[in-house]
């Protein structure tokens, strides 16, 4: 067992589990004799839902699983209130981590959500079992996932989402790279019927005032060819149309308390402290998604999907005080003033593809493509270098974009025999595939990288080139850039008795350039000890090559470095100055995945899970510390990063799961659920200490919580639907790092509850709730927090860590129309 058990902190969590679980235990022998035949058969159709996500078979169910599944509905999904996916999956997953952090310039607009602690790069997403693209944007600044350009959840509109499976095992021999962590797979909404066409309109607003968020939303198919139910196929077509205004949570939010006189250049931070506005982006969001299925004739499909998504996201950086020579002309703005980054991101992926059957064989060939285009957009800004070169500086800039795209071609086959020797049929699957990255970065106007070292202040200091906030793309960074590789799998299952069950998959890449070849392979294994208790465990191997964005991502952004605004850039690995401060070429992250788990299944109303697991991970791929420049051939940045395969790591955690319902007889019927996870990172070792310091480190360590429980509970009658979730998100730290004179703090664990009512009359669904029901927000930074990404002497009294974000109290209200 991969755990010290007389460690004390795992000793109190692994009691406070088995207390949960036998409360529960305990009143499902309490309940069963009041048990009703139709809540039972409910249940056990939910037990018995087929799912696809870590297996070939066609009939593994999720009782049956060989390794943890968790399956969320479209009602599960929208119960939380949240208006995006990755919100929802943050209160409905104890593993996974979606934090929230502002003033991040680029990542305020794509932000990554991490699962068992582990980097946001390491969890693969599916759509419909086909690899989604990810992200063209490096999280570059100290915040969780810091180095990481995963997929974007949140350009996948709910409302085409039938649900989603998230796979809490490793899986790289079955789907390739980043299958570390786990696997999302969403499935989207399919063929029409009576009910599931519908129509919502919602809206919501913060405690505050502040942080409204409306939209319209929905999702209609038809039949194809013929009349519905008779018809050779379908057509699905879903949409979201979504305002949010942002939010302010600083400390100071009357900016004109820093206009003129006041002087926070010689007299830096008076009490109180200077405005900045420090909360959730604005955005405008569009998305649609179209799914389709057509019957060609014999066994043959037809079938695809087309997801877009239109995002404009504005964010803003630090105020810039109006008598800061190198960053404000008073000529210009004569108050100061507050940079916008205006990101318009733009993602498309669409899949089209064959399936049949063939001697045999159920065979699925499909083309794959997607891409995620980013643009800055900076304004209200100014290039202070360009203004004392030439006498005039632009205040709107095009400063550049990033674009990462995804081409697939699968084809996969599976089939079962049944050998004299084996008592069930076997499932053979296996399948080969191409795949080709690519990532684009282009070069911003001319005046937005402007920079001349010549144009020095007063003080004889180079004035900063680009504009203000995020400096533009030069050309010599511009380029296009590309990596394919091929891939073959071979995956086999069966029923070996009646009580065992076994899998076993291996995997074969090959890629371009210095990447080279992997083979991955993973053993799993059930076995149903009585009618109502298995164990079961998997072992397993895995890699996530580099991805595209960490080798060719460029960039050059103001960051603050112990209370002062600075240039940082960051450099490809090949980069001669980047070499000389340590950097290497990239090679792929190895991995290990070892979990042991229990199913417990005494009735058909309760159900509990609890799987313990151990990942390690060989040459993390890591972001630098900002390493001061002393170079004076670069002057344009004061300090550098880069990518480095920067140490091993060593995961261990636990999950329980525990669903338990109730009959009420005429008070209608109970659904609960606890849910926990328990999750430790340990850095076995570090390559180089003087590229990755403690406060680094400690966002691997402690950046995420080490402990996350959830408690639900649905009550159901005549049409009422009253839902209640109290999550409790563990505490934090961030981490003293002497070396940059950064004294850490320790945030402290928060429980949040979370209500909604919902009452169907008819085709009609209305719907109110409340997120965040007393109000809680996270431990305020302290004064001695004086580094790092909190800054509370600039007015940013909440940490970026905080693991359910900083905006309080949310209440929000939906009417939906079912057909």
């Amino acid at each position: 067992m991969p755990f010290d058990l007389h460690k004390p902190s795992f000793r109190r969590h692994a009691l406070w589990l088995s207390v949960v679980s036998a409360l529960l235990c305990a009143s499902s022998i309490h309940a069963q004799d009041t048990s009703s035949t139709t809540q039972d058969n409910q249940n056990t159709k939910q037990l018995q839902q087929v799912v696809v996500t870590g297996t070939r078979s066609t009939t593994r169910t999720v009782s049956e699983s060989l390794a943890p599944i968790d399956v969320l509905s479209p009602k599960d999904l929208t119960a939380t209130g949240a208006g995006d996916l990755a919100s929802a999956l943050n209160m409905l997953l104890p593993s996974l981590d979606f934090p929230k952090p502002a003033i991040n310039d680029g990542n305020d607009a794509l932000r990554p959500a991490t699962l068992r602690g582990l980097s946001p790069d390491d969890v693969l997403v599916l759509v419909n079992g086909k690899r989604y693209h990810t992200s063209a944007l490096v999280n570059y600044n100290e915040s969780v996932g810091r180095g990481s350009a995963p997929v974007d959840l949140n350009s996948i509109p709910i409302s085409a989402i039938d649900h989603v499976e998230v796979l809490r095992d490793g899986a790289s021999a079955q789907y390739g790279s980043d299958a570390i962590a786990g696997v999302i797979n969403i499935i989207l909404k399919g063929a029409p019927g009576p009910g599931k066409n519908s129509v919502d309109i919602y809206g919501g607003v913060m405690d505050v005032g502040d942080g409204e968020n409306n939209g319209v939303e929905g999702s209609v198919a038809i039949p194809l060819g013929g009349q519905l139910g008779k018809a050779p196929g379908w057509a699905r077509f879903s949409w979201n149309y979504q305002s949010v205004m942002n939010t302010n949570r600083a400390e100071n939010t009357d900016p004109t308390f820093n206009y003129p006189p006041r002087d926070f250049i010689n007299n830096p931070y008076p009490p109180p402290t200077p405005y900045q506005r420090y909360g959730e982006p604005a955005e405008k969001i569009l998305q649609g998604v179209i799914n389709m299925d057509y019957h060609l004739g014999g066994t043959v499909e037809l079938y695809g999907n087309l997801i877009m998504g239109k995002r404009d996201v504005t964010s803003n950086g630090y105020w810039r005080m109006w008598n800061n020579p190198d960053r404000n002309v008073t000529a210009v703005y004569p108050n100061g003033f507050l940079p916008h980054i205006v990101n318009p991101t733009r993602d498309y992926q669409g899949t089209l593809g064959l399936k049949g059957q063939a001697w045999g064989w159920n065979w699925d060939l499909s083309g794959t493509y997607g891409e995620n285009d980013l643009i800055f957009d900076i304004t209200n800004s100014l290039n202070t270098n360009l203004y004392h070169s030439t006498g005039s500086s632009p205040t709107s800039f095009f400063s550049g974009r990033y674009a990462t795209k995804l081409g697939v071609l699968d084809l996969e086959a599976a089939r079962e025999f049944g050998p004299s020797f084996l008592k069930n049929p076997l499932t053979v699957a296996w399948g080969v595939e191409y795949k080709k990255d690519e990532y684009d970065v282009g070069a911003g106007e001319p005046s937005s990288w402007y920079f001349n070292p010549n144009t020095l202040d007063p003080s004889g200091n180079v004035y900063p080139g680009g504009s203000q906030v995020w400096p533009g793309i030069t050309p010599d960074l511009a380029g296009n850039f590309s990596r394919h590789n091929y891939a073959a799998y071979l995956d086999l299952e069966n029923d070996i008795t009646d009580k065992l069950s076994a899998g076993a998959a291996v995997r074969y890449e090959k890629y371009s350039g210095n990447v080279g070849s992997v083979v991955s392979g993973k053993l799993s294994g059930r076995y149903q000890l009585t009618d109502n208790f298995a164990l079961r465990a998997t072992a397993s191997n895995g890699f996530r090559a580099p991805s595209m964005a960490q080798v060719n991502y460029s960039s050059t952004v103001t960051l603050v470095s112990n209370g002062q605004l600075v240039q940082v850039g960051t450099l490809r690995p090949n980069n001669p100055l980047a070499i000389a401060y340590g950097a290497k070429p990239l090679t792929p992250e190895k991995s290990s995945n070892f979990s042991l788990g229990a199913v417990f299944s005494p009735s058909d109303r309760l159900n509990a899970t609890l799987d313990v697991y151990q990942i390690r991970i060989w040459h993390q791929i890591l972001y630098s510390d900002p390493l001061t420049n002393t170079n004076p051939n670069f002057p344009q940045i004061s300090q550098l990063q880069f990518f480095v395969n920067g140490g091993d790591t060593r995961t261990r955690g636990a999950d329980l799961v525990v669903n338990y319902n109730q009959e009420l007889g005429n008070w209608g019927r109970l659904n609960n659920g606890v849910s926990a996870n328990y999750n430790q990172v340990h850095i076995e070792s570090i390559s180089n200490p003087a590229l990755l310091g403690p406060y680094n480190q400690g966002l691997l360590t402690k950046g995420t919580p080490r402990t996350k429980y959830s408690l639900y509970s649905d009550w159901l009658k005549d049409g009422w639907d009253v839902h209640a979730d109290l999550v409790r998100y563990g505490s934090v730290t961030d981490i003293s790092d002497p070396a940059i004179g950064l004294v850490g703090q320790k945030f402290s664990a928060r429980w949040l509850l979370n209500l909604a009512v919902n009452y169907n009359l008819q085709s009609w669904t209305f719907a109110a709730g409340v997120d965040n029901v007393t109000n809680q927000y996270p431990t305020k930074v302290t004064l001695s927090n004086n580094g790092g990404y909190e800054d509370r002497a600039n007015g940013l009294q909440y940490s970026a860590l905080s693991p359910f974000g900083f905006d309080g109290r949310y209440y929000y209200g939906k009417v939906t129309y079912h057909w």
